[in-house]
């Protein structure tokens, strides 16, 4: 380990070819042991335009959701101060009031820090309005938690959902009880006592700053597509800028609690093992979460640490607290998960190779259990009251059997295939990732995976296939009808004009429909030239209130087209076959607002 020159071939390796893979303009990499930094390196440009090389004490970057360790830390401050408690109601610090129901009118316990250190919550995830497009369009931090406050969905300590709104209500309770704005507070208490020079959570970046940060970058069409600063409006969940030696700097900080080190202790070594003591798992054999951190498990060693994703940055910091020894990764841009798992995976197989112990097979299910397995699942961090709902079309998880036995979990083009290890826990083939099933009545209820997040399966009415076919069943119906109409219009015959109200109101629910339709298309469509993600993620949208005016339109013009099917085929209006017509249309409008339902677009 100590052999700097053996971790530079190994690390000029790996990235020579991540790189190239990922289409990243650059990385760096910082290496800590015993306390010290003994490797640090940078890979590629931090500025393509400019030609200037990644550098991990010069170049910024903005490391994500590793800002969320800065908010643990200060809660553990407190806690060890006797300012905080972990165990008793949020709602004792706040100076507003988080509800006692789910939005199933369920009443619940009250949620705790403990909770919220966890992500144990049981809140909502909402992924619009965390990073905007303009720095006018930021709020103080009191005023975020208050006006983004999530519907709660979940007991407190069942089910864990990774939440960045509960990282900002962390950090506002911090801001309450020290009486000073989290940002000052984090610079006081851990930035600057940590040394950290290049380190800050302003997003007004001072120029002394802001020439140092990389623009980050996504690739596309071919190219690199130069980024822009992100401005992040809950900033203590992902607002941080920094230098991969500063983030060195807070690891060297968590990995060694309580010893003398080149930084200062910002915790007792009594808090510090608290803060990195297992506090929830969802399975005895997954690795779950500490007091702010995640778990992994590596080679039979166990691994602490957090990631962070932004729409141009990904980073990864890792230690291993028996072993002393923790790694800090970046890249300018985002390449999520895939690189990072492989580099750590890479370095833990050269560094810390798992010892020859034998490791049970993964085997088939038991012959007849297919079913309780099979279905559509969504997962735990997701919307279930808003808009947002509508992502669950994109991000479901289909659990099949295959031939031999096996699970195959499918999420878009990803395909894992699992085996049986011990009942109700399993690994993938060929590989390590483990997952386990939670049942009722003899039935796959969730799947429990490592980290903050579980799938919940949907029922059958809550599918994508089933939404997307009532959806498209609907409108191909409507608009083979106005087609139908249209060409009726050219034949001259007797009409009967005892229909003409319900033809009336098919035609505007037809044509009001197609124009949100329309509106939707426009507002996915419509993207930010750097993220390249669709602008109604980032700023208010006076184009989705109209979408979700015309929606209530059409669930109020769908309940008069039902009323008026009931009185056309009690009073027998029109001819035999104008009434089944109608009566088919009538279904297919409903089943357009049964979809408007389900997904919260009303």
């Amino acid at each position: 380990m100590r052999d700097t020159a053996a971790l530079e071939a190994f690390f000029d390796g790996v990235f020579a070819v991540q790189l190239a893979q990922a289409n990243v303009p650059g990385a760096e990499i910082v290496v800590v042991a015993d306390g010290e930094i003994i490797f640090s390196k940078g890979y590629g440009f931090a500025d393509l335009e400019k030609s200037i090389p990644m550098n991990p004490g010069t170049t910024l970057h903005r490391p994500g959701s590793n800002s969320k360790i800065l908010v643990w830390l200060a809660v553990m401050q407190l806690v060890e101060q006797g300012k905080l408690d972990l165990y008793i109601d949020v709602n004792t610090y706040l100076d507003f009031t988080i509800p006692s129901r789910t939005i199933s009118n369920r009443e619940v316990p009250p949620i705790t820090l403990h909770h919220l250190l966890t992500h144990t919550a049981g809140f909502e995830d909402e992924v619009a309005g965390i990073i905007v497009s303009t720095p006018d369009l930021l709020k103080p931090l009191d005023q975020y938690v208050k006006e983004h406050l999530p519907a709660r969905v979940f007991t407190p300590g069942a089910v864990m959902a990774y939440s960045n709104y509960g990282t900002a209500l962390a950090a506002y309770i911090v801001e309450l009880v020290s009486g000073q704005p989290f940002a000052v507070y984090a610079q006081e208490k851990i930035i600057e006592p940590l040394g950290m020079s290049s380190t800050t959570f302003e997003q007004d970046l001072p120029g002394s700053l802001a020439w140092r940060v990389s623009p980050g970058y996504r690739w596309a069409a071919g190219q690199f597509v130069r980024g822009e600063f992100e401005y992040v409006q809950n900033y203590p969940a992902g607002g941080l800028t920094s230098s991969a030696l500063d983030m060195a700097r807070l690891l060297t900080a968590l990995l060694s609690p309580g010893e003398e080190t080149t930084v200062p202790q910002l915790l007792t070594a009594e808090t510090a093992r608290t803060m990195q003591s297992p506090q929830f798992s969802a399975h005895p054999r997954l690795p779950g979460m500490t007091y702010g951190l995640l778990e992994w498990e590596y080679n039979g060693y166990r691994v602490l640490g957090h990631i962070g994703d932004t729409f141009l940055f990904s980073t990864g910091l890792y230690f291993l607290p028996e072993a002393n020894v923790g790694l800090y990764v970046v890249y300018n841009s985002a390449v999520g998960s895939e690189p990072r798992s492989s580099l750590l995976r890479g370095f833990m197989d050269r560094y810390f190779p798992e010892e020859n112990t034998e490791q049970p097979s993964p085997r088939p299910i038991a012959p007849g259990t297919e079913g309780g397995y099979k279905g559509v699942y969504y997962s735990s961090r997701g919307n279930f009251s808003g808009v947002e709902s509508l992502l669950r079309l994109a991000q479901a998880l289909k659990v099949d059997v295959d031939s031999q036995g096996y699970l195959v979990l499918q999420a878009g083009a990803m395909a894992k295939r699992f085996g049986e290890i011990a009942p109700g826990l399993f690994q993938e083939l060929n590989g390590e990732d483990k997952i386990a099933f939670a049942f009722q009545d003899g039935r796959a209820e969730r799947i429990l995976v490592p980290g903050p997040a579980a799938w919940l399966r949907l029922p059958w009415y809550q599918t994508p296939s089933f939404l997307l076919g009532l959806a498209g069943g609907g409108a191909l119906f409507m608009l083979v009808t106005v087609l139908a109409w249209i060409k009726v219009l050219f034949r001259p015959r007797q009409r009967q004009g005892s229909f003409i109200l319900p033809k009336v109101l098919a035609v505007l629910f037809i044509l009001l429909f197609f124009t949100a339709v329309v509106l939707g298309v426009e507002l996915l469509a419509t993207v930010h030239p750097a993220y390249n993600v669709p602008l109604l993620v980032l700023e208010p949208s006076s184009t989705l209130n109209v979408l979700l005016v015309l929606t209530k339109v059409l669930v109020g013009l769908g309940a008069l087209m039902l009323v008026t099917t009931i009185y056309v085929l009690a009073a027998k209006k029109g001819s035999l076959w104008q009434r089944i017509h109608y009566t088919l249309l009538t279904l297919s409008v409903l089943g357009v607002n049964v979809v408007f339902w389900q997904l919260n677009l009303w």
